[in-house]
C-alpha cells in the first residue's frame, strides 16, 4: 500500500507508540522494560519513511503513433479549346483528355435550324462551359453547332435567316408610279431619224445598193431622180450635172 508523503511521520510515530505500550505490558508481568528509542533512531525511521513515500513508479510512455499515407487527389480536366471544330473531333478530343463523352451534349446555333440525327461533319460555333473552365464531375459539356462555319457569324436575334426573326419588320413595298395621263409624242416622219442601212451604217436614208445616202457621192442608176435626206441632214437627190459625171446626190 502506497503510503501518502504527509501521512509517514504521522504513522511512524502511531507505531513507535504501540511499540511503548508493548514494553509497559511486558514490564507489569515482570519483564525487562524495553529502552526508550532514541533521537537517531526517530531521525532514520523519519526519513526512510519520507524517501519511500517521495518514490513514485515512472508512467508508461505510449508507442508513437505511425503517421497515415497521403493519398493525392487527380484534379479535374479543364475544358477544352473546340471551337471551328467537327462534333466528330468534339468527341476525337475529349476522350483523348479522358473526359467522358456521355457529358457531351449538341445543339444547333440557331433557333431556325434543326440539327439532323447525323451532324458529326457540323461545325463548333461556342461551347458551354468556356475552354479553360474546370470540369467537375457534374459538369455538362454543350456545343452549339451549324452546318456551314461561316453560319457561325450570322444571327438575327438568335436566328439564321432575318425573315424568321419575330422581331424584323420588312421594309415597306415601293409605291407604283401613278399613270401618266399626257399623250404619247407624236412618232418622228419619215426620213427624220437614223437608220441602220444593209452595210451596216447609219444614216437618215439607204441608197438602192444598201449604202447611207451621202451629199456628194455618186449615186446608182436606180437612185436617178429620187431625193432623199443626206447623212449631213440635207435634202439631196441623184441628178446629173454637165460638169460632174456621172450622177450625185446634190
Amino acid at each position: 500500500m502506497r503510503i501518502s508523503r504527509r501521512l509517514a511521520p504521522v504513522v511512524l510515530l502511531g507505531v513507535l507508540a504501540l511499540a511503548g505500550c508493548g514494553g509497559g505490558g511486558t514490564q507489569a508481568d515482570g519483564s525487562n522494560p524495553a529502552p526508550p528509542p532514541t533521537a537517531t533512531d526517530t531521525a532514520t525511521a523519519t526519513a526512510t519513511a519520507t524517501a519511500t513515500a517521495s518514490v513514485s513508479p515512472s508512467p508508461t510512455e505510449a508507442p508513437a503513433e505511425t503517421p497515415a499515407a497521403t493519398v493525392s487527389a487527380t484534379p479535374d480536366p479543364v475544358m477544352p479549346a473546340l471551337h471551328s471544330r467537327t462534333y466528330e473531333d468534339a468527341r476525337a478530343e475529349l476522350t483523348r483528355q479522358d473526359i467522358s463523352t456521355a457529358r457531351l451534349t449538341a445543339a444547333a446555333r440557331h433557333k431556325d435550324v434543326t440539327l439532323p440525327r447525323d451532324h458529326d461533319d457540323w461545325y463548333i460555333c461556342a461551347t458551354t462551359p468556356r475552354p479553360g473552365a474546370v470540369l467537375t464531375a457534374a459538369t455538362t459539356v454543350t456545343v452549339r453547332l451549324a452546318e456551314d462555319f461561316s453560319d457561325c457569324t450570322t444571327s438575327f436575334h438568335g436566328y439564321l435567316h432575318q425573315k424568321n426573326d419575330p422581331a424584323y419588320t420588312p421594309p415597306a413595298p415601293k409605291p407604283k408610279p401613278a399613270p401618266t395621263t399626257q399623250a404619247p409624242a407624236p412618232a418622228p416622219p419619215a426620213g427624220t431619224s437614223m437608220t441602220t442601212c444593209p452595210d451596216g451604217k447609219q444614216g437618215y436614208a439607204c441608197t438602192s445598193n444598201g449604202h447611207p445616202v451621202v451629199d456628194g457621192q455618186f449615186c446608182p442608176k436606180a437612185d436617178r431622180g429620187r431625193t432623199l435626206k443626206a447623212t449631213n441632214g440635207t435634202m439631196v437627190t441623184c441628178s446629173y450635172d454637165p460638169s460632174v459625171t456621172p450622177y450625185r446626190w446634190q
